[in-house]
């Protein structure tokens, strides 16, 4: 890089006129996504190319000081793969969007983790031709704040890092679909333990219920909804059912909706936003895969027509594999509520719950008292936990 400057190319100036319009001037989201971009896709969703933490680790400090009272608090909205596009709110009120990038001496108040992740306040300093383009004035990260919230899981490389796919929201909706393709219970377990893990409130939903027995999948999911009091909401995006519960569930607040591909989650984000913001692209009749072109997370305000309270949501690309950070065999079971009546009165302690005799969670698995699916679930989980230090 040095000091020779970075040549946006015309998809990249494109992108960046269209968040201007969409943030700065109030206009349609539909402006700021004319370009095809699909939740549907098979995509990590921060990849580790945008991060580069290993040569930043040395750098990493923890206190913010006085060198940046001089720079100006953003919120980073969305990402152009280079540089982060970032808001800040002016003192009258005005919203204007910078084009920053990273500084080389940027500090983190988030160690070990995602350099700078869609949702995260920074402070950042606006400089001449910094960022990717001069469409958006550009600006220079030089700090990231603590994260009081996240949705995170461990990194895809060997860098044993947290990758933050956002930041500072409030609550998550996993995303599954009753069919086409099924919902995976095991993959809605390792998402509440990285929501619990993030200081997040956990909502499942369900879309194309119109493809299945309501009455199957209420019953399958009592669990979560029984034993665990995280709400379940039954919708169809196609017949445009259940949708008030979604509503009020995300009136006020800033929500991330995350789950597998094909689960519909494009088509229901442009009935809440109300505009054809993700284009719905079809599913490759070879592989069965969404044809995918969005890369990072992204947020949306939602229209204040429906929903006078305000509230954003989050976008992300569709997730393969949800594997956990800061999770041990040790501590595995506390993130099973379902066990917390019995596993105190294990004759072992530590008990796995899975090989020592006398085990009273293993027992209520017997008799019908904690889920045979969610305990399955946790001895899947063990497993692979086992698999990643071979590894």
């Amino acid at each position: 890089m040095g000091n020779k400057r970075y040549k946006p190319s015309q998809e990249t100036l494109s992108k960046s006129r269209r968040t201007a319009k969409s943030w700065s001037k109030g206009s349609s989201s539909k402006q700021m996504y004319e370009k095809k971009r699909s939740w549907d896709e098979e995509e990590d969703a921060v990849p580790l190319r945008a991060v580069s933490m290993s040569p930043r680790l040395k750098n990493i400090q923890h206190k913010v000081n006085a060198q940046f009272a001089d720079a100006l608090e953003g919120w980073v909205i969305d990402s152009t793969g280079r540089s982060w596009i970032t808001e800040f709110h002016h003192p009258d009120g005005r919203r204007e969007l910078f084009d920053c990038v990273v500084s080389r001496s940027v500090i983190t108040e988030n160690p070990a983790s995602t350099l700078v992740a869609v949702g995260d306040i920074v402070l950042f300093r606006t400089e001449a031709e910094s960022g990717e383009s001069d469409l958006l004035p550009s600006g220079v990260i030089v700090c990231v704040k603590e994260r009081a919230t996240k949705l995170a899981r461990e990194s895809a490389g060997k860098d044993g890092i947290e990758q933050v796919i956002v930041s500072n929201i409030d609550q998550v909706i996993i995303l599954m679909s009753a069919a086409d393709p099924f919902y995976n219970r095991r993959l809605i377990d390792r998402y509440l333990i990285a929501i619990e893990l993030g200081n997040l409130e956990p909502i499942i939903c369900i879309n194309k219920i119109d493809l299945m027995d309501v009455g199957f999948v209420r019953g399958d999911l009592a669990v979560y909804t029984e034993q665990l009091g995280i709400p379940v909401l039954l919708v169809s995006a196609e017949k445009k059912t259940g949708l008030g519960a979604l509503k009020q569930r995300l009136a006020g607040k800033k929500t991330v909706f995350s789950g597998p591909s094909g689960v519909g989650k494009s088509t229901l984000v442009n009935l809440l936003l109300g505009d054809e913001v993700q284009d719905v692209t079809e599913v490759s009749a070879k592989t069965q895969k969404g044809l995918h072109t969005t890369t990072f997370s992204v947020i949306f305000p939602l229209p204040t027509k429906q929903f006078p309270e305000g509230g954003f949501i989050l976008d992300t690309p569709g997730i393969r594999e949800f594997g956990m950070w800061n999770v041990d065999k040790e501590n595995l079971p506390f993130y099973f509520h379902d066990f917390d009546d019995y596993r105190l009165e294990c004759r072992f302690t530590p008990c796995t719950h899975t090989h020592e005799p006398y085990c009273a969670v293993k027992g209520a698995v017997e008799e019908g008292e904690i889920d045979a699916e969610r305990y399955e679930s946790y001895c899947l989980i063990l497993a692979s936990m086992d698999e990643t230090r071979e590894r």
